[in-house]
């Protein structure tokens, strides 16, 4: 026991960063990010959702873009959703705004 309070304050310090990691699951793996209204028009608006993370303004913008979208899709599957309307789908996209509604299309 000793040997780990060493690591002890590593383990602060790095746990509340791990929780801002986004993990895709094959619910999530479907869904859409879109900024074209025409797609989501016949689909059921289900609500909002923001992809933002606390280290978001510490992140490389690409970085943040990707953490960005898989925290939107994750969100937007945990709704049942299959679409979230977003300005964060433009591959130029260099933020402030990661909020995005959710829609389910289809049967």
């Amino acid at each position: 026991m000793p040997r780990l309070i060493p690591l002890l304050p590593a383990l602060l310090v790095l746990a509340p960063m791990l929780g801002a990691c986004a993990i895709a699951t094959s619910r999530s793996n479907i869904v859409v990010l879109t900024d074209n209204k025409a797609v989501i028009e016949p689909c059921t608006k289900l609500g909002e959702i923001d992809g933002a993370a606390e280290l978001h303004s510490v992140l490389v913008l690409d970085k943040a873009r990707d953490a960005t979208i898989s925290r939107l899709k994750i969100r937007a599957a945990d709704l049942g959703g299959t679409h979230v309307f977003t300005t964060v789908a433009d591959i130029k996209w260099k933020g402030p705004s990661t909020a995005g509604t959710v829609y389910k299309c289809g049967a």
